[in-house]
């Protein structure tokens, strides 16, 4: 499904099932007034509300995505929404009642009885209906978030290149590019296919920043791209011996091997 398509898609169906659990009770007090409702107007009418709603979710899911509530400052979050969903709420049922105007009652424009009456009869159950998918998207999103492993959400929020500073001019280097990396006293080299970048800084506080799936250690000194091992041999000692793709050989020190084995096998 396409990005954009998807926050329409789940749109229409939470309006077309919250339209679908009020129509009992709409059907219900019509037949009481004796004025039993067409099953076809009533559908049409269903399904163009249902598609209005869906028209009105990317600009909930922007306000979700801009203002989460599970953050900071979650009060004037909430604030925010309440303000956003009011006047969204607002909009929708003015332009019901242009469509209604249009589609039933052959009319340009609704008299200023209807938008009233409308407004007086549904607009604080439709800020209610905006404040629930709100809260379900807010909801599913903290769930999924805190599903994650720690470790995955770390690396959500690490940039995909880290400025590298050298000879007092700044660049960005993509960990894409970064085959191997040691540590040389007070500095950490940065081996790229043929090119060797000397960076002043420690490897473990390089290592924070290198994407914890993409990188493992192979020795207290040395860092290795899991993709660029080509094969790992063992030696009788319990260390080894990994062969990068572009031939290279390195030692990987016992300790750190079982665990290089398991990452390398399940990459």
């Amino acid at each position: 499904m396409p990005a954009w398509l998807e926050p329409l898609s789940y749109g229409f169906l939470y309006w077309l099932v919250f339209l679908l659990v009020l129509e009992p009770d709409n059907v219900l007090r019509a037949m009481q007034m004796g004025h039993p409702l067409p099953f076809g107007i009533e559908a049409a009418r269903i399904v163009a509300a249902a598609l209005l709603g869906a028209i009105a979710t990317p600009v909930l899911t922007i306000l979700n995505r801009r203002f989460p509530l599970v953050r900071a400052d979650p009060w004037r979050h909430l604030a925010i929404h309440l303000t956003g969903n009011a006047c969204l709420a607002f909009l929708l049922i003015v332009a019901s009642c242009f469509l209604a105007a249009w589609g039933f009652e052959r009319h340009l424009v609704p008299t200023m009885a209807d938008v009233r009456n409308q407004l007086a009869a549904n607009w604080t159950l439709l800020v209610f209906a905006l404040c629930a998918f709100t809260a379900i998207t807010h909801g599913v999103r903290f769930v999924r978030e805190t599903g994650q492993p720690k470790n995955a959400v770390a690396n959500a929020a690490r940039p995909a290149r880290i400025p590298i500073k050298t000879g007092g001019r700044l660049r960005l280097l993509d960990q894409t590019h970064i085959d191997w990396v040691e540590a040389q006293g007070n500095y950490v080299a940065l081996h790229a296919g043929s090119t060797v970048q000397l960076v002043r800084r420690t490897l473990t506080d390089f290592e924070s920043e290198l994407d914890d799936n993409r990188f493992v250690r192979i020795h207290r000194s040395m860092l290795v791209a899991i993709d660029r091992i080509h094969e790992i041999q063992p030696l009788p000692n319990g260390d080894a011996t990994l062969r990068l793709v572009e031939g290279r050989e390195l030692r990987v020190s016992r300790r750190y091997r079982r665990e290089l084995l398991r990452r390398w096998r399940g990459s």
